[in-house]
């Protein structure tokens, strides 16, 4: 859950730097480009303490990571609390992600679900499919099936794998919606990079006729291809 790729946080980093007047975040931003960790984790740390969530979410996932200084998850997690405090979707999705995996603190899906919920409420997907997870688990939060799809569609929509991998099992299973072979294949085909997905597509193509399995397909493909004309 808390895998984080070098080039997205660069990435995010980069986004982050544009609504940021601080030279400091920028310097932040730049020196973690070059590599230059604690350099970059010191700029970020001086654009922090002015207040500016961003550098405080920033700073609060290299301490998580260990990135320029010592990992730390404590001081992590008072940097995302900060950050989620201010309105910060992805401070708010990694304050939950912490209380459910338990990282600084007693792990509590109940305390993560608030967190979720704040960022999923502001469209980020991951934190959509976080919060979808637990109402399909009934881990911290009674299980609805209903709200889980829901959350699922519109992080899948946003092309979140694990989304998309969720919704093709909810059809393949008929949870919360009529079991559709078709559109579960669909969303397994677009979860791609999802690990199970690919086992589970051949699992699910084992149940359906070449005509459904080809009409499946077709439908992902112009999915993919019309990202305008999806809802």
């Amino acid at each position: 859950m808390f895998a984080h790729t070098k080039t997205l946080l660069i990435l995010a980093l980069t986004l982050s730097a544009a609504t940021c007047l601080a030279d400091d975040f920028s310097d932040g931003v730049a020196w973690y480009a070059e590599e230059d960790y604690p350099a970059a984790a010191a700029a970020f740390q001086k654009a922090a303490d002015q207040g500016k969530a961003d550098a405080q979410f920033n700073l609060g996932l290299m301490l998580l990571k260990g990135e320029g200084q010592p990992q730390d998850y404590s001081k992590a997690m008072a940097l995302f609390q900060q950050a989620a405090d201010q309105g910060n979707a992805r401070a708010q999705l990694n304050l939950g992600r912490m209380y459910a995996k338990g990282l600084g603190v007693i792990a509590s899906h109940a305390k993560a679900l608030p967190w979720f919920k704040k960022s999923a409420d502001q469209g980020y997907a991951d934190a959509q499919y976080s919060l979808g997870v637990l109402y399909v688990s009934g881990i911290g939060a009674p299980r609805d099936y209903r709200k889980a799809y829901e959350l699922f569609l519109a992080a899948a929509e946003q092309g979140n794998a694990s989304a998309q991998y969720q919704l093709g099992l909810m059809y393949f299973k008929g949870k919360a919606v009529t079991v559709n072979l078709v559109e579960a294949l669909k969303w397994l085909i677009l979860a791609a990079d999802y690990p199970e997905a690919i086992s589970y597509r051949s699992y699910a193509e084992k149940n359906m006729s070449k005509q459904e399995i080809a009409e499946a397909k077709k439908i992902a493909q112009e999915w993919e291809a019309s990202p305008a004309e999806k809802p």
